[in-house]
């Protein structure tokens, strides 16, 4: 018997023909059942389905939103088929998929608890529109697979059916569901369900016929169809760290032997290299990320040993090693002939080592750390992946854990705890908050685009801020030029002084190691923010349209206050430039009338 389960969200006006494609099967009503699951569809998805509530062999369950996961669980708590095929609302099944499927099961040698089938879908270039040319597995590269293809010598990153083509034994579902963290893949069910399926029983058999229609209509998360063509938007990258990272977790959780495990990580190895790999129509060379380490006084040295190893045992090689010291800490540094020294003079403030650290760095990518802090092994993976697929702004985030003064953890992640860090947007926007707040984690979880605006920043002779001002006051403008990104896992270790404790309030402001920042002079860092977006300017001649300058200066009037204007009026009069100077001011005008 097969279960066909149905997740709708807001496909009101498809849901029916997937319904409908079902009871239209060639193959004995009493050997197949659908369960439809709306999952808190905001549409007219309800009024639709009702309509069914009383067909046989028809079960509709109306759910608040969860996701697309939590949907198909839902949908499989009442299924009753040994095998079960999973549909989109906006998909169709071919009227002889069942029928095809029970005859191509039968000639395998699998048990129901562990068959895992992918078959070939058409796509149809809308909902009502023509199949195109090719078929699923002719534009993911499956058509040359064989019948079968085992964890050893799988290499694509996605090897499968997208949802509407994959079949699975009712009792393996169920594993997979009880598995998988229902809450963290609202999206993206066939991705992780796939990758699981593969770890727990090792290979996937195909079906090479079209037994089903992928609709893409314009709608779609992940495609669309450009001139007849299958067009695969790159969105999905965003996800990979955390399939990952899930099924790292998952071998580590399953009774293997080592030959079994080492099957099973080589296939994650592969599916990491894939993910990273760009097609031949997007070709990017991999950036240089720049790992600028301050140790600078005989305490940061003493811990450089630590950081050198973790840096050294990145997998990417695509990081070189950048040594704030002075000529008393030098000597105290490990030896590597590929690292190199910025050397500043003995009680130099957090400003110029930066700016010497910047100097002596060739990355296009920079973090700042001090020695004693640890990047995790997918560090430069992660940043450096997701900038090949463009999301890198200016800034990207990660979490942290927290370490004592000896190295000894004592908050396995401290982000992860602030309301939305996970589970919220991972783009913070330009202007999304003002100079006292903060979206983002201290400065060593951070990655910095280099940029016009960065060398800008750090071109001044001196910054007038305290110490721990400036990290603060780097982010913010970076922030604000050009956005940042979060990435929901943790991915630096973080060493705190020992007089540091760290509490609740670390969450709802800016922090470094020594805690939350005093409250700065918003004043007088709007007029340093501007003066750094001048130079850049003026230097580069690197300026955003004149409607991004009225949002800027808007939002340094909004952070700063009433004596923000004339502060900002003042030091674009220096920068020599008549007519941009006459604009600021119009534009400081308009902008306390708002």
């Amino acid at each position: 018997m097969f279960s066909v389960l149905v997740a709708n969200y807001n496909h009101g006006k498809l849901v029916a023909r997937a319904v409908e494609s079902v009871l239209a099967q060639d193959y004995p009503a009493e050997l197949r059942e659908v369960i439809v699951v709306d999952d808190g569809s905001t549409d007219d998805s309800r009024q639709r389905l009702e309509p069914y509530r009383n067909t046989p062999g028809v079960s509709l369950v109306f759910l608040p939103n969860r996701g697309q996961t939590a949907a198909f669980a839902a949908a499989l708590a009442q299924a009753r088929g040994d095998y079960v095929c999973l549909l989109d609302a906006d998909d169709r099944c071919l009227p002889a998929k069942l029928r095809r499927l029970a005859e191509y099961i039968a000639t395998l040698d699998t048990s129901p608890e562990r068959l895992f089938l992918c078959h070939d879908l058409q796509i149809l270039d809308g909902a009502d529109g023509p199949p195109i040319a090719s078929t699923w597995f002719e534009v993911v590269a499956l058509r040359r697979m064989g019948p079968q293809l085992s964890l050893a010598s799988a290499h694509h990153e996605f090897p499968f059916s997208v949802t509407s083509g994959m079949v699975y034994g009712r009792l393996l579902l169920q594993r997979l569901m009880d598995e998988v963290p229902q809450w963290e893949w609202r999206m993206g069910a066939d991705a992780i369900l796939g990758h699981a399926a593969m770890i727990l029983v090792g290979d996937v058999q195909y079906l090479h016929e079209p037994l089903g229609s992928y609709v893409v209509h314009g709608g779609n998360d992940l495609a669309s169809v450009e001139d007849g063509r299958f067009v695969a938007k790159p969105v999905w990258h965003g996800r990979w760290p955390r399939n990952l990272r899930f099924l790292e977790l998952l071998v580590d959780s399953l009774p293997l032997t080592e030959p079994e495990r080492e099957v099973r990580l080589g296939y994650i190895s592969r599916l990491e290299h894939a993910t990273r790999s760009v097609p031949s129509n997007r070709r990017h060379t991999l950036p240089l990320l720049s790992f600028v380490v301050d140790a600078s006084t005989e305490a940061l040295a003493a811990h450089a040993q630590a950081t050198h190893d973790a840096i050294a045992a990145l997998v990417n090689s695509h990081h070189e090693l950048i040594w704030i010291c002075t000529t008393a800490t030098q000597a105290a540094l490990p030896e590597d002939a590929a690292a190199r020294c910025a050397l500043v003079p003995q009680g130099s403030g957090v400003f110029a080592r930066m700016r010497h650290g910047l100097e002596a760095a060739r990355g296009g990518y920079l973090c700042f750390l001090d020695a004693g802090d640890l990047p995790d092994r997918r560090f430069s993976e992660r940043h450096l992946q997701a900038q090949r697929y463009g999301m890198l702004p200016m800034l990207t985030a990660s979490d942290v854990r927290l370490l004592d003064a000896v190295g000894a953890v004592i908050h396995p992640g401290i982000m992860g705890l602030a309301a939305g860090w996970g589970h919220g947007a991972p783009q913070v926007p330009a202007f999304a908050g003002l100079l006292r707040d903060w979206a983002l984690s201290p400065l060593p979880a951070i990655v910095l685009r280099r940029t016009a605006f960065l060398e800008a920043f750090f071109r001044a002779p001196d910054l007038p801020l305290p110490d721990r001002q400036v990290p603060w006051l780097l982010c913010q403008y970076l922030l604000q030029m050009g956005g940042a990104t979060r990435l929901a896992e943790n991915l630096m270790d973080l060493r705190l002084p020992p007089q540091a404790t760290p509490n609740a309030s670390w969450l709802s402001q800016f922090v470094d190691r020594h805690g939350p920042l005093p409250q700065p002079d918003y004043a007088h860092c709007a007029e340093v923010l501007f003066t750094a977006y001048a130079r850049a300017r003026s230097n580069e001649r690197a300026f955003f349209a004149e409607n991004w300058e009225a949002r800027f200066l808007r939002w340094l009037v909004q952070s700063g206050g009433a004596d923000v204007p004339a502060r900002i009026e003042r030091q674009a009069q220096r920068a020599g430039d008549e007519a941009w100077a006459a604009r600021i001011s119009a534009l400081l005008v308009a902008a306390a009338k708002r």
